[in-house]
Parts: C-alpha cells; sequence; structure tokens
C-alpha cells in the first residue's frame, strides 16, 4: 500500500509538470482546462479531508499531568 501511494504521488508530481512546463505559451482554452482540472482535484482533496483527522493536543493540560509525575531537575 506504501509502495503504491509513492508511486502515485510520483506519477502525480510527473504530470503537474509536465502540464505546467509550457503553460505561459497555453491558449486561454487550454489554461482554463488546466484551470478546471485543478479545481476537480481541490474539491475532491476537500471531500477527503474527512479522514485528515489530528487530534488536539491541549498542552496546559498534558504540561499539568507531566508535571504531577516527574520533578524538574536542576542542573548546577
Amino acid at each position: 500500500m506504501q509502495n503504491e501511494k509513492k508511486e502515485f504521488i510520483k506519477k502525480f508530481n510527473v504530470v503537474i509538470e509536465d502540464l505546467l512546463d509550457n503553460y505561459e505559451k497555453y491558449s486561454d482554452e487550454e489554461k482554463a482546462q488546466i484551470k478546471e482540472l485543478f479545481e476537480k482535484v481541490s474539491d475532491l482533496n476537500k471531500i477527503l479531508d474527512k479522514y485528515d483527522i489530528e487530534s488536539e493536543v491541549n498542552w496546559d493540560e498534558y504540561w499539568g499531568t507531566v508535571s504531577q509525575y516527574f520533578v524538574p531537575v536542576r542542573y548546577f
């Protein structure tokens, strides 16, 4: 699974680089197609954000708990 992910990233980066390598030469219609494609990818990314669950750490609570169990060491 990890190899598949790495391969997708590698191929996606190649496609992006290839799409944009001559961007300034593209017609307005071609630029619009690229913009539309990136907007669709962005929309898909927003849909998939539900899988990007990050736990929020309450640092005050964390340090309060840690300080209950560990005594600070002072170096002289």
